[in-house]
């Protein structure tokens, strides 16, 4: 499957910086008043969670520290992730390791993970029902699948957001920006709505926690027949 740095001509090592660099601004404190507000309610004292394309672990670390009697499942493509995750404070609960779900089935029995989440990865994928199928297979019922994701913008926004939240010079931003805008920018929020209906999951509850992202906590529901 494709990744942000084979998209941005970046190395892996660069984006594993970049992703801890960015984990306060990504899972902040709004993030995590919504989750209380709108996720903990539905999970057992117990939770089996797992996070797919979790990068090198920040927000299955942070899970954890909240939720200190939950199972930790973390899978990526990228081996540099999975080496950091190794090595959180955490570690002891949490299995990291490389997998993609494009291509294999997740290691886990059907309706037996309460939570399943998606930061920033499922817009990579060329076809996400195949992807939203196997996460749907494997929720245990009233089980979470939580999704958080890019939304459409407009490309001086897009590019403005690069410079004023990465960092990045006018060079760089444009390098990036041009390759990943496409990529970035491919669902609007309502997309994204009728892609999980499609799939058979019932939207609990939605937000835009950030200029560039939209939250979705669903649960399975019955499929909506695709008109298309």
């Amino acid at each position: 499957m494709a990744t942000h740095q084979s998209l941005s001509g970046g190395t892996d090592d660069e984006l594993l910086q970049r992703m801890i660099a960015t984990h306060p601004e990504r899972f902040g404190e709004a993030f995590w008043v919504f989750f209380a507000e709108r996720v903990t309610s539905y999970l057992p004292p117990r939770p089996v969670m797992t996070d797919l394309g979790c990068g090198p672990g920040l927000f299955l670390r942070d899970l954890g520290e909240r939720y200190p009697a939950a199972t930790l499942y973390g899978y990526d493509v990228t081996p540099a992730m999975i080496a950091y995750g190794q090595h959180l404070s955490v570690a002891a609960r949490l299995q990291v390791a490389l997998h993609d779900v494009t291509t294999q089935p997740l290691p886990h029995a059907a309706r037996s993970v309460d939570l399943v989440s998606m930061s920033s990865v499922l817009h990579l994928f060329d076809e996400p029902l195949p992807v939203l199928a196997e996460i749907r297979r494997v929720l245990a019922p009233g089980g979470v699948f939580l999704l958080y994701d890019w939304i459409r913008q407009p490309l001086q926004t897009y590019l403005a957001w690069r410079q004023e939240t990465l960092k990045e010079g006018e060079a760089e931003s444009r390098r990036r920006g041009f390759r990943l805008f496409p990529v970035h920018n491919k669902y609007s929020a309502e997309d994204w709505a009728w892609l999980l209906a499609t799939a058979g999951f019932t939207i609990r509850h939605q937000t835009q926690l950030r200029p560039t992202h939209w939250i979705f906590v669903t649960m399975p529901g019955p499929r909506v027949p695709r008109s298309l």
